[in-house]
């Protein structure tokens, strides 16, 4: 009796045994289909992304009207692209974001110019001044001797040069230079002296040699 109640018991750990093993055999399975899932996941991630073609080739771009891939460029993103296992399709994302950088380069380029040329003129028109700050002839820095060459100046500018003539030489700022300046002075003496119309700003005193020359300019716009 007692050797049959053992055997029983045996039965019943050997059966618990088996019911333990299919608990962690199903355990396993589960992990696996997991692991199989996540392995699936990121192969459907890493789809199209990696890859590097034998040769990239950018023709199937839509592209905007007057862009176009330049093959200096794309020869020298190949290797680069290869050497990151980018896909045909990574790179066509890549130049679509090159795309739309150039594109709005392009947009911003009428203000960029706008700037660029006021800022040239700018620089110009300072060169003149101190050209003119500077010349002999004009003054040499001698405030009296600069506001009588340009009493005289003034006069055959004012004399002379018509509205039209006048509108050339402030827009490239030639009203500044030296030249410009000399050539009126020149014009100005053959309307004789009694006639030069004298200014009204104190003699000495700091001031831009061409507002004198111009002062005239002002009062008609």
């Amino acid at each position: 009796m007692a050797e049959q109640e053992q055997t029983a018991a045996e039965r019943g750990l050997e059966q618990e045994a088996a019911d333990a093993q299919d608990v962690n055999d199903n355990i396993n399975l589960d992990t696996d289909a997991a692991d199989i899932n996540d392995d699936n996941a990121a192969d459907a991630t890493s789809e199209g992304v990696y890859g590097a073609p034998e040769n990239y080739d950018f023709k199937d771009l839509q592209l905007p009207d007057g862009i176009t891939v330049d093959d200096n460029i794309a020869q020298k993103f190949a290797p680069i692209g290869k050497e990151l296992n980018l896909s045909q399709q990574s790179a066509n994302k890549l130049a679509n974001l090159l795309v739309e950088i150039r594109q709005e380069e392009l947009a911003d380029a009428p203000n960029k110019l706008a700037e660029y040329k006021k800022q040239e003129k700018e620089a110009t028109k300072l060169s003149y001044e101190k050209l003119l700050n500077t010349d002999k002839e004009i003054g040499g820095g001698d405030k009296a001797k600069m506001n009588a060459y340009l009493d005289v100046a003034d006069l055959g500018y004012n004399s002379f040069a018509t509205p039209e003539l006048k509108g050339v030489l402030q827009e490239l700022n030639l009203d500044y230079h030296p030249a410009v300046i000399k050539l009126f002075h020149r014009l100005g003496k053959l309307c004789g002296n009694d006639n030069i119309a004298q200014s009204n700003k104190p003699v000495g005193i700091k001031q831009n040699p061409a507002d004198i020359l111009y002062n005239s300019k002002k009062s008609e716009e």
